[in-house]
């Protein structure tokens, strides 16, 4: 039932001549540079209730917030974390253990079932998150950033055991068939120069070897550069950083930073355009549309997928989040 409602949903929604009849072929044609401009995929990301971070209530909860938005792809969250560790002395740093192979397993069946009801019209994208990341939400950043400093081969160890179990978590969902994945990283911030070489030291090497597993044999990848532990003053350390379409902060070094800027040094599509903390969630509908059609207006021409700059908040208006996306899809003249 569920996938026939889901195709019935895509058939009925882009009904437009230029437009293809469901969301993986305009997803496919944005990336092969044939999507009719006037239509600017869009998608928001938001966490669902501790209710919905497993099993069949996650499948509802994603596939229910996919159908009701009307956005382009699906892009499943990563809610697993390896659990909070206190780091008192050095020897603790010993109780993070290599993580079991079916640790995954949970998020893996999400991955399936969405796939499996979804996958045939529209492309699945599970969250990745990087090896640094899931470092400091098990032991905290400060502690990470002391150790750096006294004892680096203890985070090292640490760090690889995530980066060999995300690698085989993302092998495992390429074997289900998703089309790529959304790579968030974290550890360029300012705050973390207090550590000489920090990001090239205990961050980078990690993220490439998975997002490089992430970008093999994949179409869609997106690089988020995740301003949520702190502000960054460069973004050029992630240039090199694989993925075809690039999410990044609003802010950079204290200025805007808009989608033509992140084009521009990236030399590849941007995703956003919208502050998380603005207009879809304080402004009205009204506000919200009249932004997006001076975005598209300033940037016609240019491949772009409409988004914010991070997940948004949980409680953003729905009303907004929709007339967002059907802002962007609309496909009236922008002079």
């Amino acid at each position: 039932m569920k996938r026939v409602l889901f195709i019935l949903f895509c058939f009925t929604t882009l009904v437009q001549a230029q437009i293809p009849t469901n969301k993986r072929e305009v997803m496919q044609q944005f990336l092969s540079g044939t999507l009719d401009e006037s239509y600017v995929p869009a998608a928001f990301f938001m966490h669902f209730g501790k209710d919905a971070r497993t099993g069949e209530k996650a499948t509802d909860a994603h596939l229910r917030y996919f159908l009701s938005t009307g956005m382009d792809f699906v892009k499943i969250q990563f809610e697993q974390g390896y659990g909070r560790i206190r780091i008192e002395k050095s020897e603790d740093w010993e109780l993070i253990k290599p993580l079991p192979s079916d640790f995954f397993t949970p998020t893996l069946e999400i991955v399936k079932n969405i796939y499996d009801i979804a996958g045939d019209n529209a492309m699945i994208l599970p969250t990745v998150y990087s090896p640094f990341q899931m470092l400091i939400q098990s032991v905290g950043a400060k502690t990470v950033i002391a150790y750096a400093k006294t004892e680096p081969k203890r985070v090292k160890k640490a760090l690889e055991y995530f980066t060999e179990a995300l690698i085989g978590y993302v092998k495992a969902c390429k074997k289900i068939g998703v089309d790529g994945f959304y790579t968030p990283t974290q550890g360029g911030e300012i705050k973390f120069y207090e550590v000489p070489g920090f990001f090239e030291t205990f961050v980078k090497p990690y993220d490439i070897r998975v997002m490089q597993e992430c970008n093999t044999q994949t179409q869609l990848n997106i690089l988020h550069i995740c301003d949520y532990e702190g502000k960054y003053d460069d973004l050029t350390r992630f240039v090199s950083y694989p993925g075809q379409i690039i999410n990044a902060p609003c802010e950079v070094a204290d200025q805007p930073f808009g989608l033509q800027a992140c084009e521009q040094l990236f030399k590849r599509p941007a995703m956003g355009g919208l502050y998380r903390k603005g207009a879809i969630l304080e402004g009205s509908s009204d506000e919200v549309a009249k932004e997006i059609y001076a975005l598209k207006k300033s940037l016609k021409g240019k491949r772009f997928i409409l988004g914010a700059d991070c997940t948004i908040l949980p409680q953003t208006p729905m009303d907004n989040i929709r007339t967002a996306i059907k802002t962007s899809h609309h496909t009236c003249n922008i002079e």
